[in-house]
């Protein structure tokens, strides 16, 4: 990166409209199996049970300011890290106590009747599609912000991005081939 901030914003111009060539091109429209992930709002995160002893564990507000959140068991269980939002730390949990939860169950991502095997393809098309776009917009924002040339694409939108991509994630857990 250069010292000079039009040079900066030049390469993000650039890298941003490799991105959309990539997002829009024919072989990547190939490789996405939907970009229709469902009805379900991604913010309201089922909490799976806890694995050492069963039980539905509480969402804790562990820190003011800012604000944090952890899902915390009664036996104590808990993930290491807490995070901003409580979808965050819901999805968080979810990902190390997935024996109670059964792929099928997510409610994202049309997966109900798919084969562990085509489940798992489906939601790695979905991730690699949601990586790209967080990028597009990541750099949008920064565009946006710095030149007003484009339009800044609103928080919510990212972070409604965010929490689809985690909820691929999960779901790329609960299918991930044991052996």
């Amino acid at each position: 990166m250069s010292d000079q901030p039009g040079m900066e914003t030049d390469y993000l111009r650039e890298k941003r409209q490799r991105l959309l060539d990539e997002l829009h091109s024919d072989s990547h429209y190939d490789a996405t199996e939907t970009i229709a992930y469902g009805a379900h709002d991604p913010f309201d995160v089922p909490v799976c049970a806890c694995e050492k002893c069963d039980s539905t564990p509480a969402m804790n507000r562990v820190q003011d300011r800012p604000a944090r959140w952890m899902m915390i068991c009664e036996c104590g269980n808990q993930v290491k890290q807490a995070r901003r939002r409580p979808w965050e730390a819901a999805l968080d949990w979810n990902m190390v106590n997935l024996a109670n939860f059964h792929y099928q169950d997510v409610a994202l991502f049309g997966l109900s009747t798919l084969s562990q095997s085509d489940a798992h393809t489906r939601l790695a098309s979905i991730r690699v599609n949601l990586e790209l776009r967080r990028k597009v917009v990541g750099l949008s924002r920064v565009i946006g912000q710095r030149t007003r040339e484009i339009e800044v694409p609103g928080k919510k939108y990212q972070e409604r991005l965010d929490a689809y991509l985690q909820w691929c994630l999960w779901g790329l857990r609960l299918t991930k081939e044991k052996g």
